[in-house]
């Protein structure tokens, strides 16, 4: 009989957040899990989502959560200026942790809770989703089995609204740079981490980056995030990158990723509607003569190891990412993508801010 692995969310508001549209559907449907504790700010709010979701236990202290004896792996769905603190609160309780991305406010951060991860003995996994969906896992099946030959080149395009007139201060920590949590390392993280999975690491990279709009200021932040990025560079395989951010449109085209090899191209789009990459269904295409594209279907063997009731997202990547936790967990391998997976990562957006800073390319 498989192992169930009972998971305790912190971060699971049920007015909309990120743990009840995305990880609370993805557990309640997947076998090898069991909810057994959901922890909010209010206890008010954790009941509620625990009589939604028929939870056993709630919490508003997610320390209580983290050591209760019926939970196996505590999950971290909430603003990243709290990671450092709950992960560390899962890992003196001893049990498995899987934390939204970014890991931390800093690269430091991540790096200490890594080092505490390992040091604990227990397995850790970042919510970098999108390397889970079914859609980006058969595009790198077919760029390794060489369908568009060698890759040269990449561009990606990722426009999205990143406004918040009339959202009240407590959104405002979305617009500060110093949070850790903003358009660079959210959505922007998101995507370039996809571009990464997909193509190789960055060798070399420039980057321009301005704050279009004055929303950061009415909330007296100093340092406002960047809305408007643009990055070329170099690819560990030789491939030439393009990269553009745009958060100021009212409402924006979605993610383009455009792969181009010598014998044609990858054309991944977010479908209407959809968002970050990391939580909208995809639509994938090629090209079969110059300008011409067709549509590629997603093999069913890529959603074989799901539910019908969870092949679209929200839930769809978490989903996905949970089952590899739990192999990760009952076989005793490392899981993808973890915590060094997401220092990386953290790197590689601290490349881009000190090539803005310093005006040069960086070399990584």
């Amino acid at each position: 009989m498989e192992r169930i692995l009972r998971v305790g969310v912190i971060g699971a508001n049920p007015n909309g957040s990120w743990g009840s549209v995305a990880h609370l559907p993805a557990l309640a449907r997947l076998p090898q899990f069991r909810t057994t504790a959901v922890s909010t700010a209010h206890i008010e709010t954790a009941c509620e989502t625990a009589k939604h979701f028929d939870i056993p236990n709630a919490f508003a202290d997610p320390r209580s959560l983290a050591t209760h004896p019926d939970v196996d792996v505590v999950a971290i769905a909430v603003r990243v200026p709290a990671h450092k603190e709950l992960v560390t609160i899962a890992l003196d309780a001893g049990k498995h942790v899987y934390c939204e991305w970014p890991l931390g406010k800093t690269t430091a951060e991540a790096i200490a809770l890594r080092d505490a991860a390992d040091a604990a003995g227990v397995m850790h996994m970042t919510g970098l989703q999108a390397r889970r969906a079914p859609a980006i896992s058969y595009i790198r099946d077919l760029i390794a089995e060489g369908s568009i030959g060698t890759v040269r080149e990449a561009n990606l395009i990722h426009s999205i609204p990143w406004t918040f007139t009339g959202r009240g201060p407590s959104s405002s920590y979305l617009l500060d740079r110093e949070s850790g949590a903003h358009f660079l390392s959210i959505p922007g993280g998101h995507s370039i981490d996809t571009l990464c999975y997909l193509l190789g690491e960055f060798t070399s990279l420039s980057a321009t980056m301005q704050t279009l709009g004055d929303e950061a200021q009415a909330f007296g932040i100093s340092k406002p995030s960047y809305n408007q990025v643009v990055i070329g560079g170099v690819l560990g395989n030789g491939v030439v990158a393009g990269i553009r951010l745009q958060g100021s449109s009212a409402f924006g085209i979605g993610v383009r990723l455009e792969i181009g090899g010598d014998r044609g191209d990858l054309i991944v789009t977010t479908v209407a509607g959809g968002r970050g990459i990391q939580m909208s269904d995809l639509k994938l295409q090629r090209t079969t003569a110059t300008g011409v594209l067709e549509d590629l279907a997603i093999p069913d063997s890529y959603f074989a190891d799901l539910p019908a009731s969870i092949r679209k997202n929200p839930p769809l990547n978490v989903a996905k990412a949970y089952l590899a936790l739990h192999e990760a967990i009952t076989s005793g391998t490392a899981p993808s993508p973890n915590f060094s997976d997401a220092i990386i990562r953290h790197k590689t957006l601290d490349a881009i801010q000190q090539s803005q800073d310093e005006d040069r390319t960086i070399t990584l």
